[in-house]
């Protein structure tokens, strides 16, 4: 029996610390047959837990799940902690986007896991366990050292992507779920599907699929059976949940699985339920299916007003009218809609950000709540090297740890002022939208509210979204959340329990009734064939 720690880090992101649907999955595979131990570190005083944990025992492996926004956990852990006679792995969206760095970043590491770990993982633990060679393990590379005493690196194939069906169920036990799930307001954050089929540049998950050999089956949905049944062990977890959200990057791509899921849910299941979508996906029969279902909810990335923004430089290829028009939708069937929208972008103007404000204050009144996140650049992504292509990322972004923080671009486009001013405007809209909502104010009344607070949006944004260094007002803020969460209907769960880099993802599609047309056509296990061809250049500039 392999003996391993594994590490999360997942500190001061913006998020409440959640649950992580991948490797709630990857140990619900090596415990079977393993003793893995599983450290969620969500605070800076988990990191001496963590040196503990590792110096005081032999384990056969030390592996860290991180993004690119949380290495600065991993080196201050590094730092501190004797990793010499461990054998440290690191995996997660980090490593697999920027290999050959991350091997550069961290020489602590003896080899690093690419893609999804669960059958990697597994075998490699199994070989341990059997006293085989570790190196032939696939998913994963491995540093070595050659006749001459340099380092080289084996690099194995990735193991091809598995259907979800085939799958270990997810062991959300080794989070602290109750707490997890209560300070959410008993809702309990699960994820049926995997993949998305978009292509936006700024995107993990749009360059993640590269890396298997059989990517035409990165967009992946569980059969409705497995997933009924994979959402009564969770609620068997904890009895008390009153709601569910569903992570899956994009619920609604599969308009046929939809109707299918939604009816044998209400069925079998019965409880109020948010999902993410993208707006092409989104029509009556689809609105009437899950409203069938018993959705409340459904988010959105609305990302920019810009449609230039969005279009050339995020690879977004719908209008604004689409966007309001699938609000419209919504608002027709009394299902209430959450906006995502990122601020801070390279290229991105103050009246581009101006026009981000408008779209979502003047035009999707049925956006009840919603953020505003300062743009992250991941390596790997288009958007990410386009940005560095043009010298607009600050110096030392790796410093900073969350999507609400600060700008990561220089001031070239737009100031670091400015940039705040509509992050805080933005922000400060939904939060008095939610607020409105959870004290039951008609809609007339609501909208006055929010005309008049943007009037003196200054001070009130410091109270709803404060700055970082604002001690006092984070205390304020905090205490807010805790009373408004007393009213947790109707509106957006104050806690969110999405997964950290839970950002909407989009496809380049020309014209919105032929992305309607490819939607309905959308097969299980397929991608649509012109993202493919577009992958050298995602961008279209």
């Amino acid at each position: 029996m392999a003996k391993g720690l594994f590490m999360y880090f997942d500190i001061e992101t913006g998020y409440y610390p959640g649950l992580h649907h991948g490797l709630a999955y990857l140990m619900g595979s090596v415990n079977q047959d393993h003793d893995i131990r599983f450290l969620h570190i969500f605070s800076e005083n988990h990191l001496l837990e963590a040196k503990d944990l590792i110096e005081k025992n032999d384990w056969d492996f030390v592996g860290s799940s991180f993004t690119t926004n949380q290495r600065k956990y991993l080196w201050e852990l590094f730092e501190k902690t004797d990793v010499s006679n461990q054998f440290v792995i690191g995996g997660g969206v980090h490593p697999t986007l920027d290999k050959e760095n991350t091997f550069k970043e961290f020489p602590e590491f003896d080899a690093i896991c690419v893609g999804e770990g669960e059958t990697s993982f597994l075998e490699l633990c199994n070989r341990l366990d059997n006293g085989q060679d570790v190196s032939e393990t696939p998913s994963f590379i491995f540093k070595e050292v050659d006749e001459a005493g340099k380092f080289k690196f084996k690099k194995n194939p990735v193991a091809p992507l598995m259907h979800i069906d085939d799958l270990p169920f997810p062991d959300y036990t080794v989070f602290d779920y109750k707490r997890i799930i209560k300070d959410g307001g008993n809702v309990f954050a699960m994820m049926l599907g995997r993949g998305c089929p978009y292509q936006c540049t700024y995107c993990a998950s749009s360059h993640l699929w590269k890396e298997y050999p059989n990517p035409e089956n990165w967009v992946r949905f569980p059969s409705v059976k497995r997933s009924i049944e994979l959402i009564k062990r969770n609620l068997a977890l904890y009895p008390d949940t009153q709601s569910i959200i569903f992570a899956d990057d994009t619920f609604t791509v599969r308009k046929d699985w939809i109707q299918e899921f939604c009816a044998a849910y209400k069925k079998e299941i019965g409880l109020p339920f948010e999902c993410n979508a993208r707006v092409e996906t989104i029509r009556d029969e689809v609105c009437e299916a899950l409203k069938s279902g018993g959705v409340t909810s459904i988010d959105f990335g609305v990302e920019s007003g810009s449609e230039w923004l969005r279009n050339n430089i995020v690879n977004r290829k719908h209008n604004n009218q689409r966007i309001i028009k699938c609000f419209d939708f919504l608002e027709k069937h009394n299902i209430r809609g959450f906006s995502y929208n990122i601020v801070g972008m390279p290229f991105e103007t103050p009246a581009m950000m101006k026009a981000t404000y408008e779209l979502n204050r003047h035009h999707l009144k049925g956006a009840r709540y919603g953020r505003a996140f300062y743009y992250y650049p991941y390596p790997g992504t288009g958007l990410h090297d386009l940005s560095v292509k043009y010298k607009l990322l600050r110096p030392k972004i790796e410093n900073l740890t969350g999507y609400l923080e600060a700008p990561t671009v220089l001031e070239v486009h737009a100031s670091h002022k400015e940039i705040r001013k509509w992050f805080k405007k933005i922000n400060l809209l939904f939060a008095v939208r939610l607020m409105c909502d959870r004290f039951y104010l008609p809609r007339a009344v609501s909208e006055v509210v929010v005309s008049i607070t943007q009037l003196f949006w200054r001070p009130l944004a410091e109270i709803v979204e404060p700055d970082k260094s604002n001690v006092v007002m984070r205390n304020i803020n905090k205490k807010l959340k805790l009373i408004v969460k007393r009213f947790r209907k109707p509106g957006h769960s104050v806690y969110d329990s999405h997964e950290v880099r839970k950002i909407e993802v989009s496809q380049i599609q020309d014209e919105i009734q032929g992305e309607e047309k490819k939607m309905d056509n959308l097969k299980e296990g397929t991608i649509f064939s012109e993202e493919r061809e577009r992958t050298n250049n995602p961008l279209q500039l």
